[in-house]
């Protein structure tokens, strides 16, 4: 088949890599403009595809309506879309021969959108999933060709997630470079279960102070240490600055202080919730 690619991030990068091993003519990588000045050669997905041999076109051309006559031209039979934040025109979803499909990190109906790792993490979620989908006008409504479930463990952060999420997401991508064009699965989703988040911050971009539990919870969603956070890093009045805070424990310490005020006891410091009192564990200045 003729694949056009959508790549971003980590999960695009790694698509590439799989694209590259299989059978298929890749015939263009769309993405970011490799304008890093890093000289090691496929540290970005642009980097990687000129570095693969694979033609590189602007991201952005997929909002153009106009770019659904170049697919066709180009005898597209997939578009394949991983990690790319522009909204793909309807048209151009629709050109394709086969269809065009997106990888999201969420396991949809519930956690389309924005974020879905960080937020199963600030809802205290058991388990999570990642969803190989068809792509149509609306954002992750798709039907379902292909969803894995993985169970979530105490102390991941958002960075330790969204790593599993690309993990398990290229094994979906690998089912689809095998998959007879002609018999990949559709499932309709139930939008009665869907739950949806753009890019808003939660808490209004406040912290949760009320609840020792939601904070650790918080701290951990919004950890992607040393890369940059969606969310940012939760930070604090502390001295004569703030406290960035990467890492959080739960004592069982019933606090009656003020939220938000800080004891050092030793070398170790702890932050006062309305509920309880927390360890904090890492920060940053």
């Amino acid at each position: 088949m003729r694949i056009l690619i959508c790549a971003e991030e980590s999960a695009g990068i790694q698509t590439l890599r799989a694209a590259k091993a299989s059978e298929h003519e890749i015939v263009a990588v769309l993405t970011t403009p490799d304008d890093s000045k890093d000289e090691r050669p496929g540290v970005t997905a642009a980097g990687l595809a000129s570095r693969f041999g694979f033609p590189v076109w602007y991201a952005e051309q997929v909002k153009d309506p106009d770019f659904a006559t170049v697919i066709k031209e180009e005898a597209v039979d997939i578009l394949l879309n991983v990690h790319s934040l522009h909204i793909v025109h309807e048209e151009v979803v629709n050109a394709p021969r086969v269809g065009a499909f997106n990888l999201h990190p969420g396991p949809l109906p519930r956690y389309a959108g924005m974020n879905a790792p960080s937020w199963a993490i600030l809802n205290g979620e058991s388990s999570h999933g990642v969803t190989l989908h068809w792509m149509e006008a609306g954002i992750d409504t798709g039907d379902i060709a292909w969803q894995e479930q993985f169970e979530l463990s105490p102390g991941e952060t958002g960075l330790d997630v969204s790593r599993r999420c690309t993990r398990v997401g290229i094994e979906l991508i690998q089912k689809l470079l095998a998959a007879d064009p002609e018999r990949i699965p559709r499932e309709k989703q139930d939008f009665s279960r869907r739950t949806y988040h753009g890019f808003e911050r939660p808490f209004g971009g406040d912290l949760p102070w009320h609840s020792a539990a939601l904070f650790e919870q918080f701290v951990r969603a919004c950890c992607f240490h040393p890369l940059p956070s969606p969310w940012g890093i939760p930070t604090i009045p502390f001295r004569d600055g703030t406290l960035g805070i990467l890492e959080a424990a739960r004592t069982g310490e019933g606090c009656d202080l003020q939220p938000g005020n800080v004891e050092c006891r030793g070398e170790k410091l702890f932050l006062a919730t309305d509920d309880e009192w927390l360890e904090l564990k890492r920060t940053t200045m």
